[in-house]
């Protein structure tokens, strides 16, 4: 079908459906395939299940519980192309780009006290292939139907993860699984039996780096040679090991040499996330580098780090004996004119 101006146009429809229900294994990792046919848009997981608490009370209940019981999650293309690669509270806790951090949302639903008793416990967590928050969302969702393999990699924490322990002993309550489920787009041929194709491939991932000692100017390295969308620090240890903490940025910089795209103090960038999203975790700060506000991002605005120099964040930090921080990058590739 052609539109007036004669120019081919394309339908599609969206296809939802589950895929599978992963066991957790305390220590482990679970492996499954995801079907390869469609446009994805997100992969989505529900983790869910019981805990039991017993012989003391444990400590507290972890801020962020209960993400823990899955530190990682990847998805990986022809068994070699990571697309993915990011611990669940990014995909939970951390997506600032829909509602789910929002007031009511119930991305997480932790235990509710840490006495001697059993909990339910449950986290949703999105993995986006699409560009939810741009003007054009299927801009870069995921073909797959000429993939060879076409996989979901989770990494499994322990019981107690979820908990400040103490003297307590904790295990699960039965077995507690991860819901996989998706949504995609099927695309339809036009009149001249051409298909409407993405023209990006997202990308998203994250590094991890002890920090013992205070540091004025800490450099961490980013991926180089594509489009930077955004880069979403954590912090934890400070107060808590393992917690996220707000005592640990004093600043950070996002830079490429002399260009120079973010520069700011952390409770200046914790307090433009709250202008934009809306309050997040504590300890969470998002450089969004496309972000206006409610307004639609524009793929123009993406950081085009493909021919400069190393890209890198330089963040002025305390340290402590159990301080930590993870770094989350989202990325671009642009598909190139033929």
């Amino acid at each position: 079908m052609a539109n007036a101006a004669g120019k081919v146009t394309h339908k599609q429809y969206r296809l939802q459906r589950k895929i599978a229900s992963m066991a957790i294994t305390a220590g482990g990792f679970g492996l499954q395939d995801l079907p390869r046919a469609y446009d994805y848009e997100a992969l989505f997981l529900r983790l869910n299940g019981s805990v039991t608490v017993s012989v003391a009370n444990a400590t507290s209940v972890r801020s962020e519980a209960p993400v823990q019981w899955v530190p990682r999650i990847e998805v990986i293309a022809d068994g070699k192309n990571t697309l993915y690669s990011a611990p669940f509270w990014y995909a939970s806790l951390g997506r600032y780009t829909r509602s789910l951090p929002a007031s009511g949302a119930r991305a997480t639903t932790p235990p509710n006290s840490p006495n001697i008793a059993t909990y339910a416990v449950e986290a949703i967590g999105v993995v986006d292939f699409m560009t939810e928050d741009g003007t054009r969302v299927k801009d870069s969702n995921f073909r797959t139907s000429a993939l060879s393999l076409f996989q979901a990699r989770l990494t499994y924490g322990n019981p107690g993860d979820i908990f400040v322990v103490g003297g307590a002993t904790v295990a699960f309550s039965g077995i507690p699984q991860v819901d996989l489920f998706s949504s995609e787009l099927v695309e339809l041929p036009g009149s001249d039996g051409s298909y409407a194709n993405p023209i990006a491939l997202k990308k998203v991932s994250y590094q991890q780096i002890s920090v013992a000692a205070s540091n004025t100017a800490l450099k961490l390295n980013l991926p180089a040679g594509n489009l930077i969308k955004s880069v979403f620090w954590r912090a934890e240890g400070l107060t808590t090991a393992g917690e996220p903490d707000t005592g640990v940025f004093n600043n950070m910089i996002l830079q490429s040499g002399v260009d120079v795209r973010l520069n700011l103090a952390g409770k200046n960038v914790r307090a433009k996330n709250n202008a934009d999203f809306g309050q997040l975790t504590a300890g969470y700060y998002v450089g969004d580098l496309c972000s206006t506000g409610e307004a639609r991002i524009k793929l123009s605005d993406l950081w085009d780090v493909t021919g400069q120099a190393q890209p890198d964040t330089t963040m002025d930090v305390t340290g402590g004996a159990n301080v930590n921080i993870q770094v989350v990058v989202t990325e671009y590739i642009l598909a190139r004119a033929a």
